[in-house]
C-alpha cells in the first residue's frame, strides 16, 4: 500500500507546480513553495498559518483551498478539511488532483464508498492516474473482485508496475481471479527480489493468512523472523499462523517467547490461552485468559473466550460471571444473555437462569435454541412446561437432537414410555452411534418387559463404549433377565476390572446427564484447576469456597474448614458464609457449620432459611433443647412448613411425641420446600412405624422436588417394609435409571429380590452395589444369602461374601448363622459348628441356627446332639408360635444412615 503521507507530499508538489486555475485571483507561487516546505518538514501549524493568511486575500483560489484540506487532513481535523474540499470543488468540480485528494480524505476517515466514488471520477478524467488506480485496485481486492483489481493495476505506468506494493497487490488480484498458481509464483519472485528484507517476507505471510494458507504463512513469517529476530510483530503473527495451521506446540513456543518480550501483552496472553484450550488444556488456558482480562478488562473477545473455557471446564458460575462482564460492555447482545442464563441453569442458580431464559424466549419465540435452554432450566421445577417448550423447539428444528433427548428423558420420568421410545428412535436415526440414547432405549424396553429389544440396544451401546460403567451394568442385568448367566458374569467381571476413574463414579445431581457435569474421573483435574485459580486470584473468596467443597467431597474435612475460614477472612458477604455452612451441613459437620451461620443470622435476623440451618446445626451439635430455643426465634408469621418439620424432629428428640405429631401435621399442611427436612421427617415417621404417613409426606415432597434421589429411595424402602414389593421395585428401577451410579438403590433392590427368593436376579444387583462402593454388612450378607440360595448354590462365592460381612459386623447372629450354613453346605463341619455356636450365644432362641447345627451334628454322627437341637427348636416354637425369625429388612443399617448420592461440587 502507498502511504497517505507520501501521496499528500506528491499532491503538494502538484499544487505548487500546477498553472494558476484562476489567474486573476492567484496566490503567489513563492507562498506555495513556503507552505510546501513547511509541510514536508512536519511544521503543519506554520504551513496552515501561512496558507490561511493567503486565503484571506484570495478566498476563491481552488489550489489554496484544496491544499488547506490536505494540511488539515494531516492533523486529522477532517471535519474542517471537508469544508475546504467542498469549497474547492464548487470552483473546479472536474479537477482530477482535487478529486484524488478528496478520495484520500474520505479514505482516512474510513469512508471507503465515498473514497471509491472520488477515485472513479479521477480515473474517468485521467485513466492512468497512479494513486487513484492503486487505491481502486486495493478496494477491489478487499471486495474480492480480482478481475477489476487487475484492470486498475494494468493502467498504472510501467515505472510503477515493479513497485513492491503493486506486485503484492497483483498477486492478490490473480488469486482472486482463480489464477492461484500464477499468484503463488509471483510471491516467490517478489521474495527473491528482497530475500534479506523481513518486511517483504512479513507482507507475503499476511497475504497467505488472507488466503487461509496458514502453513505457508507460518513459513513466510519464520523467514521474516530469521531476518529480524527481535521484531515483536513478526513473532506475534508467526504464533497466530502456527496456531491456525494446527501446529500448537510451535504456537506455544512462539507466544511464550513473545510474552518474554512483552510480559503483560493481552493479545499474547489471549492467544496463548486459546492455544492451550485447543490442546484440551483448559486449566492452563483459563489462567492465561484471566491474566489477559486483568490486562485488558474491556476486551470483549477475551471475556467471551474466558466464558467459553470456563463453561467447557464445568465452571458454570465463572462462565456466567464472565458473560455478565461481557454484557456490561455489550448490553445488546441477546445471545450472550441467553447463554448466561444457560450457565446459571447448569450452575443450579435457577431463579437467575429462568429470568434470563424467559426474557429471551419471549423476545425470540421462534428460536429453538432459546426454547431448549429454557426447558432445561425448567426441568427441575416445571416439567410440564419444560415438555411444552421442548416440543416447540422440535417443531421449529426437528433435527435438534439435544432437545429430542431431553424430551425423551422427561417422557420417561412421566412414565410415558411409548412417547419416550419414539423420540429415542428418531434421535438414533440421526445419530446411530449415540450410546446414551441406546442405553436409555434399552432401559425403557426393560420397563416395558421387552428384554430382547433391550438387549439389542444395549449390546450396540456396549460395542460403542465398552468401558462405560452404567451401560455395562444395564447390559448385565438384561443378560441375567434372559437367563444368559455366563455372558452376564463376564460383563460383571469387565465392570469390576474398571479403575475407579472409569467405573466407580458416584452419582451427581444436576439437570440431566446431557448437561455433562464433570464426572469423578475429572475430579483430580478439577481440584488442580481450582488450586491454579486460587494462585491466580488469591483474593477471590468464591474460589476458596469451591475448593473447600471439593475437599469435603474428598473427605478432607480439616483442609476444607481451613479453605472456608480463609474465604471468611476475605469477605463478610452473608451469601458466601451461608454457602460454606450449607456445604458443612451436607457433610454433617454441624459444629463448624454454626461458626459460619451465626454471623449470617446476626447480619439478617429475618433470614429464615439461615435460621433453620442454624437450628439444625445447633440441634445436632448442642442438643435438642438448644435447637428448640434457636428455631423458636423465628417469628410466628415466618414459620413455614419447613419450620414445623424440623420442630417435630426436635420435639421428638426431647421426648415430647404428642407435640411432635402436632408440629408434623402442621408441616404437612404448610407445604414444606426443603428436601433435607422432608427426608428427616420421613425417617422420624418410620421410627414411629407411621409408614403410610411417611409415604404421603414423601409423595408430597417428590411432587415439589422431583430430582431429589433420597426422597425416592426412602419411599421405595417404605413400600418394601409394607411388603408392597412390586411398587418398591418399580420405584427402585426408576431410581437406578435416573441415578445409575448410586449404590444404595441396587442394595435395597437386591435385598428385596433375595427376600422374595429370586436369587439369580438379586445377585447382579448386589454385586453392582458393591462395585459402586456399598461397603456395609447388610449388602454382603444378602449377597451371600442369594448365592447360597441359588440352584445349585454358589458356595465358594457365598463364602467370600459372608467373610466380608463378618469383618464388617462380627456380632450379628444372622451373619454367623448364614456363615455356618454355607460351611455346612461345603461340608466344613467344624467351621460350621463354630459359627453356629457364636450365633446362638448372641441369640439363644434362633431357630435357623439350631436347625443348621442339628444337620451338622447329624453329618458328624453325633445323633444325641442333633436330637437335642431339634427338641430345642420344638420348645422355642411352642413358647412363641407366632415369632417371625426371618432376617429383618435392614432399615437401621441402611435407611437411617443413607446420604444423598455424593455429588462432585459444581
Amino acid at each position: 500500500m502507498v502511504h497517505h503521507r507520501i501521496i499528500a507530499g506528491i499532491l503538494i508538489c502538484w499544487v505548487c507546480c500546477a498553472p494558476a486555475l484562476l489567474a486573476q485571483d492567484a496566490i503567489p507561487v513563492a507562498v506555495y513553495e513556503q507552505v510546501a516546505a513547511a509541510f514536508q518538514q512536519g511544521k503543519l501549524a506554520e504551513a496552515e498559518q501561512m496558507l490561511g493568511t493567503a486565503l484571506k486575500t484570495h478566498p476563491r483560489e481552488a489550489r489554496g483551498l484544496g491544499l488547506m484540506g490536505v494540511i488539515l487532513d494531516a492533523q486529522r481535523r477532517y471535519s474542517e478539511a471537508e469544508s475546504y474540499y467542498q469549497r474547492a470543488l464548487k470552483l473546479t468540480p472536474n479537477s482530477a488532483p482535487l478529486l484524488n485528494n478528496l478520495g484520500n480524505h474520505c479514505l482516512a476517515q474510513g469512508d471507503a464508498e465515498r473514497a471509491r466514488a472520488a477515485y472513479l471520477r479521477v480515473v474517468a478524467l485521467e485513466p492512468g492516474h497512479p494513486n487513484a488506480n492503486l487505491h481502486l485496485a486495493q478496494m477491489s481486492v478487499a471486495a474480492k473482485r480480482g478481475q477489476a483489481a487487475l484492470r486498475y493495476l494494468n493502467r498504472l505506468p510501467s515505472r510503477e508496475q515493479g513497485a513492491l506494493p503493486v506486485q503484492l497487490l497483483r498477486a492478490q488480484a490473480l488469486y482472486l481471479s482463480g489464477q492461484q498458481a500464477a499468484a503463488t509464483d509471483l510471491l516467490a519472485q517478489v521474495e527473491k527480489q528482497g530475500p534479506a528484507d523481513p518486511q517483504v517476507a512479513f507482507s507475503i505471510g499476511l497475504i497467505f493468512v488472507d488466503w487461509q494458507r496458514y502453513e505457508e504463512a507460518e513459513q513466510a513469517f519464520a523467514r521474516a523472523l530469521k531476518a529480524a529476530p527481535a521484531n515483536f510483530d513478526i513473532l506475534y503473527n508467526l504464533g497466530l499462523a502456527a496456531a491456525r495451521a494446527g501446529h500448537h506446540d510451535r504456537a506455544l513456543e512462539v507466544f511464550q517467547t513473545a510474552l518474554r518480550q512483552r510480559p503483560g501483552d493481552p493479545d499474547c496472553l489471549y492467544n496463548l490461552g486459546s492455544v492451550y484450550a485447543a490442546k484440551g488444556q483448559n486449566d492452563q488456558a483459563v489462567i492465561l485468559l484471566l491474566q489477559a482480562h486483568n490486562a485488558a478488562p474491556d476486551r470483549t473477545d477475551i471475556l467471551f473466550a474466558l466464558a467459553h473455557t470456563s463453561e467447557e471446564m464445568g465452571f458454570y458460575a465463572d462462565a456466567a460471571s464472565a458473560i455478565d462482564k461481557y454484557l456490561k460492555l455489550k448490553p445488546n447482545d441477546d445471545i450472550a444473555r441467553r447463554e448466561r442464563g444457560f450457565c446459571y441453569a447448569r450452575g443450579a442458580k435457577l431463579d437467575l437462569a429462568l429470568q434470563d431464559l424467559r426474557w429471551y424466549a419471549q423476545k425470540y419465540p421462534k428460536d429453538p435454541r432459546g426454547l431448549y435452554e429454557l426447558a432445561i432450566a425448567e426441568t427441575l421445577r416445571e416439567r410440564d412446561q419444560a415438555l411444552v417448550h421442548l416440543s416447540q423447539a422440535l417443531e421449529l428444528d426437528p433435527n435438534m437432537t439435544a432437545a429430542r433427548y431431553a424430551r425423551a428423558m422427561l417422557y420417561y420420568q412421566k412414565s410415558q414410555f411409548p412417547e419416550s421410545i419414539a423420540d429415542l428412535k428418531l434421535l438414533l436415526q440421526a445419530e446411530p452411534n449415540n450410546s446414551q440414547a441406546l442405553d436409555a432405549l434399552g432401559q425403557y424396553y426393560m420397563r416395558l418387559n421387552q428384554p430382547e429389544e433391550a438387549l439389542k440396544a444395549l449390546a450396540r451401546a456396549v460395542e460403542l463404549v465398552p468401558k462405560d460403567a452404567k451401560i455395562l451394568t444395564h447390559y448385565s442385568r438384561v443378560l441375567f433377565r434372559l437367563g444368559r448367566r455366563e455372558e452376564a458374569e463376564k460383563v460383571v467381571a469387565v465392570f469390576k476390572q474398571l479403575g475407579p476413574e472409569e467405573g466407580r463414579r458416584r452419582p451427581y445431581g444436576g439437570l440431566f446427564e446431557f448437561l455433562q457435569m464433570p464426572p469423578e474421573e475429572q475430579f483430580a483435574k478439577y481440584l488442580t484447576n481450582l488450586q491454579r485459580g486460587i494462585n491466580t486470584r488469591p483474593e477471590d473468596p468464591g474460589l476458596r469456597v469451591q475448593f473447600g467443597k471439593a475437599l469435603l467431597y474428598e473427605g478432607k474435612t480439616e483442609e476444607a474448614l481451613e479453605a472456608f475460614r480463609v474465604a471468611r477472612k476475605l469477605t463478610s458477604d452473608p451469601s458466601v458464609l451461608a454457602s460454606c455452612a450449607k456445604a458443612l451441613l451436607d457433610w454433617q459437620q454441624y459444629g463448624p457449620a454454626r461458626e459460619f451461620l451465626e454471623p449470617v443470622v446476626a447480619a439478617d435476623p429475618s433470614n429464615t432459611e439461615a435460621r433453620l440451618d442454624l437450628a439444625i446445626a445447633v440441634f445436632n451439635s448442642a442438643g435438642p433443647a438448644a435447637g428448640l430455643a434457636e428455631i423458636d426465634k423465628i417469628p410466628p408469621d415466618q414459620r413455614t412448613g419447613d419450620y414445623f418439620l424440623l420442630r417435630a424432629q426436635i420435639l421428638d428428640a426431647l421426648g415430647r411425641p404428642q407435640e411432635a405429631a402436632q408440629a408434623l401435621n402442621r408441616g404437612f399442611r404448610a407445604a414444606p420446600t426443603r428436601a433435607d427436612l422432608y427426608f428427616q421427617a420421613a425417617l422420624f415417621l418410620i421410627k414411629h412405624n407411621e409408614y403410610q404417613q411417611a409415604v404421603d409426606l414423601l409423595e408430597q415432597g417428590i411432587q415439589k422436588l422431583p430430582n431429589v434421589p433420597e426422597l425416592w429411595l426412602t419411599q421405595a424402602t417404605i413400600y418394601a417394609i409394607l411388603r408392597q414389593h412390586d411398587r418398591a421395585q418399580e420405584l427402585l428401577t426408576e431410581i437406578e435409571a435416573r441415578w445409575p451410579e448410586w449404590n444404595m438403590p441396587y442394595t435395597i433392590h437386591g435385598i428385596i429380590l433375595t427376600i422374595r427368593r429370586r436369587p439369580q436376579e438379586a445377585e447382579p444387583l448386589l454385586e453392582t452395589a458393591i462395585t459402586l462402593g456399598a461397603e456395609n454388612a447388610a449388602t454382603y450378607f444378602y449377597l451371600a444369602l442369594a448365592r447360597s440360595s441359588d440352584n445349585p448354590p454358589s458356595t465358594d462365592k457365598a463364602q467370600k461374601a459372608i467373610e466380608r460381612a463378618l469383618q464388617l459386623n462380627p456380632k450379628d447372629a444372622y451373619i454367623h448363622s448364614l456363615a455356618g450354613r454355607i460351611a455346612y453346605l461345603q461340608q466344613d463341619y467344624s467351621t460350621a459348628e463354630e459359627h453356629l455356636k457364636v450365633a446362638l450365644q448372641i441369640w439363644p432362641e434362633m431357630v435357623e441356627a439350631h436347625q443348621t447345627l442339628a444337620g451338622v451334628y447329624r453329618a458328624l454322627g453325633e445323633r444325641e446332639k442333633s436330637a437335642a437341637e431339634l427338641k430345642e427348636i420344638v420348645r422355642i416354637k411352642q413358647a412363641n408360635p407366632t415369632a417371625d425369625q426371618a432376617p429383618p429388612f435392614p432399615v437401621g443399617d441402611l435407611l437411617f444412615t443413607v446420604r444423598p448420592p455424593a455429588r462432585p461440587p459444581s
